[in-house]
């Protein structure tokens, strides 16, 4: 095991850096990093796993995990605490104080020996918390008791790199420059690595084990209930083209939320829809009052360091039973005029999105409508990239990109009043976002779609399709249906 950085490039660093991480490292090819969670986190509250589980380089890189975090920002509404060990230490009547905290620090600078996230904070922010940036109408009150935003500060934290095949744990408290700090957080860090030896070479033991000790009972699929029937989703949908139709949009993301009794153990299903979904965002969050369980495939904006970028999907079609029938849907789909119009609508949006918060004329599409495959459906994805402009806050990112307009419509503002009259519940986390916001400057977030919450022993989960000026209202439902297939064969495994 290797320890980074020596203590004189420590020092060094230190001198200039509120922050510096040590971590130790050692590779270990074709390391299941969800196995090393079950063992080290499954059972901790308030703790993650961000899994890269399929999907090309530039999304499917890194995993990480961690647990235990102490410190919570939690916003409902508009009301913000700030909790350290389950204790209320400060509190706000907005939301804007809070999300500041969550800016990326002046006095930390990055290192080239961990050139990607290495503490800051990780959590979820919720679709309604879009009323934050912008002047929307107030969402019915929340059927549970899963907030708006819940962001864990992560001091320690294990990242895979499924490229370098390194497995690493990164230590990033504040430190006050001295050699006892680095001599301390050196022990720390051989002290950890020991204490995971036994994990590493029994892991390829965890799973069945765990699996197998595990309660887990949930409902078959019949057993699951939309709040919308057919007949409701296709009325809706009528109701949203007419919106088109008048001039108000160009298009509409509408969704229906299914959800069933849930008794089981959620990390189970999480490896379960991790099986049947392996998709690039994946991801694990259990906190006191409930846990997220997601396989999405969409990220909605990175940042790594000056440079940012959003990856839109929109267009789908169900994966074929066999090769010439998938590969004929997916010709269709890259082809059909109005998936590509849709698309390229979309793309327009997440451009002027980013141009808002970039230099001016850094903004570029870098992949434009291609194709990705999973396990259940097919998408048309794009890639966009900008270069902040200075000064830029994290509360001035979420505001330019928040929520993805995949899962909106365009223009985002109009849709976003339309879902609220159409939809007849809150979305919470659904087609929110969840991922890492760094102690220096790097940022990942994903689209939650494909994702399950469990909370009072209820699992839950929604689905939308983009609703255009030519949509067939029975085609669009059963394009939810299609999406849904995931989230409900995990749900019915046993």
């Amino acid at each position: 095991m290797d320890i980074l950085p020596d203590k004189s490039t420590f020092m060094r660093l230190a001198a200039i850096s509120s922050r510096v991480p040590v971590c130790g490292q050692e590779k270990i090819p074709g390391l299941d990093i969800s196995k090393i969670f079950q063992e080290l986190f499954s059972e901790t509250k308030n703790s993650f796993l961000f899994e890269s589980a399929n999907g090309p380089e530039e999304t499917a890189r890194y995993s990480l995990m961690g647990g235990g975090c102490c410190k919570i920002i939690e916003i409902k509404g508009q009301r913000a605490s700030l909790f350290q060990d389950g204790e209320l230490i400060s509190k706000w009547d907005l939301p804007g104080p809070a999300i500041d905290l969550l800016n990326f620090d002046k006095n930390v600078l990055p290192v080239d020996y961990l050139p990607h996230f290495w503490g800051g904070w990780v959590g979820f922010i919720g679709y309604e918390a879009g009323a934050w940036f912008e002047s929307l109408p107030v969402r019915k009150s929340p059927e549970n008791n899963v907030p708006d935003f819940l962001f864990m500060e992560v001091e320690r934290l294990f990242l895979y790199d499924h490229i370098a095949e390194d497995l690493k744990f990164i230590l990033s408290p504040k430190t006050d420059g001295t050699s006892s700090s680095y001599i301390e957080l050196k022990e720390e860090v051989q002290k950890i690595w020991g204490n995971i030896s036994a994990s590493l070479k029994d892991s390829g033991e965890i799973q069945e084990s765990y699996i197998a000790s595990q309660p887990s009972t949930p409902l078959p699929s019949n057993g699951l209930k939309s709040n919308l029937s057919e007949t409701d989703y296709t009325e809706r949908v009528e109701k949203a083209k007419t919106y088109i139709q008048e001039g108000d949009i160009y298009q509409a993301n509408l969704a229906q939320k299914f959800e069933t009794q849930f008794n089981g153990n959620p990390f189970e299903l999480y490896g379960k829809l991790r099986k049947v979904n392996p998709s690039p965002f994946s991801g694990y969050l259990n906190f006191q009052e409930f846990s997220l369980v997601s396989s999405s495939p969409e990220r909605l904006v990175k940042v790594h360091e000056q440079n940012i970028e959003t990856r839109p999907i929109a267009g789908t079609r169900p994966r074929g039973k066999k090769d010439a029938e998938d590969q004929a849907l997916s010709q269709e789909l890259l082809l059909n005029p109005k998936e590509r119009a849709e698309h390229l609508m979309l793309v327009d949006l997440e451009r002027n999105d980013l141009g808002r918060i970039c230099k001016t004329g850094s903004v570029s599409v870098t992949d434009f409508m291609f194709l990705e495959k999973y396990s259940h459906v097919s998408h048309i994805v794009s890639n966009i990239r900008g270069d902040l402009k200075q000064e830029v806050s994290v509360y001035d990112i979420l505001k330019s990109v928040f929520p993805g307009g995949t899962i909106t419509g365009c223009p985002k503002i109009r849709c976003m009043e339309i879902i609220s009259e159409l939809e007849p519940v809150r979305r919470g986390p659904y087609s929110g976002s969840f991922g890492y916001i760094g102690f220096g400057p790097y940022m990942d977030l994903n689209i939650i779609i494909r994702s399950i919450v469990v909370c009072d022993e209820i699992a839950s989960f929604h689905v939308g399709a983009g609703i255009v000026a030519d949509s067939n209202p029975q085609k669009e439902y059963q394009e939810t249906i299609d999406k849904a297939a995931a989230m409900i064969q995990a749900l019915s495994l046993h």
